[in-house]
C-alpha cells in the first residue's frame, strides 16, 4: 500500500467536504506518540449538523477533534486526541474518545477521519438530548460526580511517572530491598549463633565426655580382677592357673626315675 498517497488522497476529501472547519494545528504538539513530522490537523465538531436549526442544547457543546497520520496510515491507528470547547467535561471527553478508539479498531485498513467526526457528532447529539432532560440540579450533581471520579482515578494511577521521580522511587525501593535483605540475614546468623556452641561450651562438653569415658574403662577393668571360673582370663586367679599348668607340663611320665620309684613302692 502507498501510505503516503492514501493519507493525501483523504485530505483532499476533508477539505472538500469540512472546508473551513478543517484546520492546520500550530499549537503545542500532543504528547504520547504523536508523530514530530507532519501536520497535525483540527476539526472543530458540534452536535448540530449543517443548516439545521432548534437542536436542543446545541450550542452549550462543541469539542475539538485533534489528529495526525502516522507512517502506516491507514493500516495502523492514527493518532487522535479530543479537547472541549465547550460545555463537556473531562468525563464527557473521556467516553467519547473511548467510544471513538472502538471506531478506530473496526475500521483499520481503511481512510477513517470522515467516519469518527462523524461518530463524534453523533455523540454530542446524544449528549445534548441528555442535558436538555437534566434540572439543573441534576446538572450540578453530575458534573460533581464526574469531577471525584476524575479525582478518584488520578488517585488510583498515582504521579505520573517521570525520569526524575522514577530514579528517587527506585533509590528509595533499591534501599528497603536491602535494609529487609540485611535483617533476614541477620535473623539467620541469630538463628545459627543460637544453634551453636560456645568455645568454653564445647570445651567442657568434651571434658565431661571424656570423663565419662574413662570411668567407664576403669569400671570394666575392675570386673576382670575378679575371678569368674572358666570364663576368667585375668587377675590373680588366671596367674594361679598358668603356673599350675606349667608345673604340670614339666614332668615327664616316662623318665627312669619315676619308673623306678613307682617300682620300689610296689
Amino acid at each position: 500500500m502507498d501510505y503516503a498517497s492514501e493519507q493525501q488522497m483523504e485530505l483532499e476529501a476533508l477539505e472538500a467536504i469540512y472546508m473551513d472547519e478543517l484546520q492546520v494545528y500550530d499549537g503545542d504538539t500532543p504528547s504520547g506518540g504523536w508523530p514530530a513530522a507532519g501536520n497535525t490537523y483540527k476539526i472543530v465538531v458540534t452536535p448540530q449538523e449543517d443548516g439545521e436549526d432548534g437542536l436542543a442544547g446545541a450550542d452549550e457543546l462543541e469539542m475539538e477533534l485533534l489528529f495526525a497520520h502516522t507512517a502506516k496510515y491507514p493500516e495502523e491507528a492514527p493518532c487522535l486526541k479530543l479537547r472541549s470547547s465547550k460545555g463537556l467535561s473531562d468525563a464527557d471527553i473521556e467516553r467519547c474518545y473511548r467510544m471513538l478508539m472502538d471506531q478506530v479498531e473496526e475500521n483499520k485498513g481503511m481512510p477513517m477521519i470522515y467516519t469518527l467526526v462523524t461518530a463524534a457528532k453523533e455523540w454530542l447529539r446524544g449528549r445534548a438530548a441528555e442535558t436538555q432532560q437534566e434540572t439543573p440540579e441534576q446538572a450540578q450533581r453530575r458534573l460533581a460526580a464526574e469531577d471525584e471520579a476524575k479525582r478518584a482515578a488520578i488517585r488510583a494511577m498515582g504521579t505520573m511517572v517521570t525520569p526524575e521521580n522514577f530514579r528517587e522511587w527506585k533509590a528509595k525501593f533499591d534501599a528497603e530491598q536491602r535494609a529487609a535483605k540485611a535483617k533476614a540475614l541477620e535473623g539467620l546468623q541469630d538463628t545459627d549463633k543460637a544453634r551453636r556452641l560456645t568455645g568454653k561450651q564445647w570445651f567442657m562438653q568434651d571434658k565431661n565426655q571424656a570423663y565419662k569415658e574413662q570411668q567407664h574403662e576403669d569400671e570394666d577393668s575392675s570386673d576382670e580382677d575378679y575371678y569368674d571360673g572358666e570364663h576368667q582370663e585375668g587377675g590373680y586367679a588366671s596367674e594361679g592357673r598358668r603356673g599350675l599348668e606349667a608345673a604340670i607340663a614339666g614332668i615327664d611320665f616316662d623318665s627312669d626315675d619315676d619308673e623306678g620309684m613307682l617300682d620300689g613302692e610296689g
